[in-house]
């Protein structure tokens, strides 16, 4: 039983050292710039660029005909908010079955600011088992403009995504594929406009 006890006690320690170690490296400096623990609890004050997105969102467009369908068109809404703290805007899109779009799309995105590394990182994933990881440098004007990898039906891929706000109640989002060829083609292309 006195070993059990001194092997627990030493698995305790063990890990304390470890917790330690973990609290020290996050309280070194990035980039020569010591970071306060308050400071490491805000959200990246970029964030703020995302503030007019919130709300809900009615959306109509078309997905381009490719090998997994024709062309047809699409209607949706969206729902952004923030989460965890204001460090993620989360967005979700829901498609509605029609006719013409029998496969109607279910997706979640998931925005935020890496101020360490000083750029956008997305997460996005489908109802049809697909997701994709991507960066952007930062808006441009109106628009930003996301580069991407994922898997799409299976498959896996390269995407350029790109959101344009047209006004304060209207974005454009555009999105793109990369073939085997490197060329992008056109994948769909949607316009939200703010209810």
């Amino acid at each position: 039983m006195r070993s059990t006890t001194l092997i627990g006690g030493a698995l305790l320690a063990a890990s304390s050292l470890c917790l330690g170690q973990a609290v020290h490296e996050m309280k070194k400096p990035v980039a020569g710039k010591p970071m306060a623990s308050t400071e490491m609890m805000k959200p990246a004050s970029e964030m703020s660029k995302l503030s007019g997105l919130i709300g809900n969102w009615q959306c109509a467009g078309k997905t381009f005909a490719s090998p997994m369908g024709p062309e047809h068109a699409t209607e949706g809404t969206v729902s952004v908010h923030n989460e965890l703290g204001g460090r993620w805007q989360v967005s979700h899109y829901k498609e509605k079955k029609t006719a013409q779009n029998t496969m109607p799309l279910e997706a979640d995105e998931y925005w935020g600011y890496d101020s360490a590394e000083k750029k956008w990182d997305r997460i996005a994933i489908d109802g049809w088992g697909g997701w994709s990881n991507g960066e952007a440098k930062d808006w441009e004007g109106n628009s930003i403009t996301w580069m991407s990898e994922g898997v799409m039906m299976g498959a896996k891929g390269k995407y350029r995504d790109t959101f344009t706000k047209k006004n304060d109640r209207e974005v454009l989002y555009k999105g793109q594929v990369q073939g085997s060829d490197g060329k992008w083609a056109d994948a769909w292309e949607t316009t939200c406009k703010k209810k």
